[in-house]
């Protein structure tokens, strides 16, 4: 079924999109670079992409599709604690510091085990980070955290719907592509 995984980057894509017109307000150039909310925006919009690809080239490449989402995992509180620095929030920096190391072990255990586990963290991610700093910290923008939400919501929909597309296909390959064993013996 070619919907669910359609479905999915079109959330993701869309999440990004709307980031990017409705919620993060025009900035100097310099800004997409030296802010960590923007930053991020823009590294979300390169891994979108990249992710999208990976998963439509011929051949599965999975080591590298979980190095992608691992890295994107490890890489999102490093956004907040970068914000804090920023803002000179020593509070604000160890707490994110605590949430750093969280999502980094989530990474590295999704790295090794599972491509949905690291689906899942980017979830996690997003409801218990994201929602938590929305309108609770004043070292981020006030756009970001719901901007985050959307982004890791819908991109842990989109890993979802691959790795149902690569069971379902993986047994539709031992089946042999045949849909009823009865039909096979038939032959």
């Amino acid at each position: 079924n070619v919907l669910l995984p359609v479905g999915g980057f079109a959330a993701f894509f869309a999440s990004i999109a709307y980031s990017w017109m409705s919620l993060a307000p025009d900035a100097p150039a310099l800004e997409y670079v030296l802010n960590p909310a923007y930053a991020a925006l823009v590294a979300a919009t390169l891994v979108a992409p990249t992710y999208a690809i990976l998963t439509l080239l011929p051949g599965r490449r999975e080591k590298l599709e979980k190095l992608l989402l691992a890295s994107f995992l490890a890489g999102m509180p490093v956004v907040y604690l970068w914000a804090a620095l920023r803002a000179d929030n020593a509070d604000g920096a160890l707490v994110e510091f605590v949430g750093l190391l969280v999502f980094v072990f989530w990474a590295v255990l999704g790295y090794r085990r599972s491509t949905m586990l690291l689906g899942l963290g980017i979830v996690a991610h997003g409801i218990a980070w994201d929602a938590w700093h929305h309108n609770q910290v004043t070292y981020i923008e006030p756009w970001y955290p719901l901007g985050c939400f959307l982004v890791d919501i819908a991109f842990g929909l989109a890993v979802a719907a691959q790795v149902h597309r690569h069971r379902s296909s993986a047994q539709h390959t031992v089946q042999g592509d045949v849909p009823d064993s009865r039909m096979r013996s038939s032959a």
